[in-house]
């Protein structure tokens, strides 16, 4: 039984609050997260139930502003959840340890629906992990699925599959792998036409995208939400413990303001992963204090993960933050993607999408 926490694990409270987890860093006796699910208020019937109860989804949409809006929720029944962090310099989400009754595994669940699946779902969820197993050398022991399939509340009909890829070498194989099964296997398919529209109208619902930057991340600048036989599905890498570059009060950050900058990336293989890092070079400031010694853009917003490769120009518009690297001793600033403070204005975006045209 896997003790600690990882990107996209589920748990649940004693008041059956339903609650995602953020990222691998965690202080020790709270986890970083945000509410997705809570019971019903009025036990109606919604598509999201287990046995005799029904859930409510809390989460809006998946951003910063939409994790903001569950803060009323919280604060009116568990105001103790929402504290203010001494190592990140922001308040945060943070439910205690001892308030959590049910920790749900990923890749456990993954077990279980592999030996046994038990409606037509998870039938589709093991066909799914095996071709992308067998496609991409990755075993199957690697994957995980979240979501309300992990928690055992999804609709067979409506529900997507949400499947996670432990391990950064396993991610890069993965993701070569669904770039093949694109190309190759008719049964693997990014949306296009109307739904490809739709996905991106809500996209720039709550980020400040055009529409056709909006279709290039939901379409062929991305391959982590796709079509497989008619099932969308999504996928989500996750460092393993050992794999993280950092853990909690390494770094000590704290905000300075909202910037805005062009920079060249200098180094992206933490990019897929929450938060995705950009290491950055030539950095311009071209709003916001003036700053010589900016070194990364961090982002916590997924949509803005794996956009853009070594060489890249990128610009990004978040809350600056002075870091404090306890380890080296050394002192500097980055750019951090989804922050509260934003009010979801903020963005990378890739410097080649400024020569298109709407």
């Amino acid at each position: 039984m896997r003790e600690y926490f990882l990107d996209r694990d589920f748990f649940e409270t004693k008041n059956e609050f339903l609650f995602c987890v953020i990222g691998n860093i965690h202080p020790p006796d709270r986890v970083i997260s945000y509410l997705k699910y809570a019971p019903s208020s009025g036990r109606k019937r919604t598509k999201w139930r287990k046995k005799d109860t029904f859930f409510d989804r809390i989460l809006p949409f998946y951003s910063a502003v939409g994790v903001s809006l569950t803060r009323d929720i919280i604060e009116r029944y568990y105001p103790d959840y929402i504290v203010w962090d001494d190592v990140l310099g922001i308040e945060m989400i943070e439910v205690p340890m001892e308030d959590i009754r049910k920790h749900f595994l990923p890749e456990r669940r993954v077990e279980e629906i592999l030996e046994d699946p038990s409606d037509k779902l998870e039938k589709e969820t093991a066909e799914l992990i095996r071709v992308l197993s067998d496609e991409s050398d990755v075993p199957s022991s690697s994957f995980g699925v979240t979501g309300s399939i992990l928690l055992k509340i999804h609709d067979v009909v409506y529900s997507d599959i949400d499947l996670i890829v432990y391990g950064k070498e396993n991610a890069f194989a993965v993701r070569e792998a669904v770039k093949r099964l694109i190309n190759d296997n008719t049964s693997f398919y990014r949306p296009s036409g109307r739904i490809l529209e739709e996905w991106a109208r809500e996209l720039i619902r709550v980020h400040p995208l055009s529409l056709k930057e909006a279709m290039l991340l939901r379409g062929k600048d991305k391959w982590d939400r796709l079509f497989f036989n008619k099932r969308q599905f999504s996928l989500h890498p996750v460092l393993r413990k050992d794999e993280m570059p950092e853990k909690y009060g390494d770094r000590i950050y704290r905000g300075e303001g909202l910037a805005e900058i062009r920079a060249r990336v200098k180094n992206s293989e933490y990019s897929l992963f929450m938060p995705a890092i950009y290491e950055v070079e030539d950095v311009q400031i071209m709003k916001g204090p003036a700053v010589n010694d900016l070194r990364e853009v961090a982002s916590f917003e997924s949509i803005y993960t794996d956009i853009a490769t070594e060489g890249e120009w990128i610009r990004v518009f978040g809350m600056l933050e002075r870091v404090f690297d306890r380890r080296s001793g050394e002192e500097y600033h980055r750019i951090v993607v989804g922050t509260f403070d934003a009010g979801g204005r903020d963005y990378i975006k890739p410097e080649r999408w400024f020569s298109l045209t709407d």
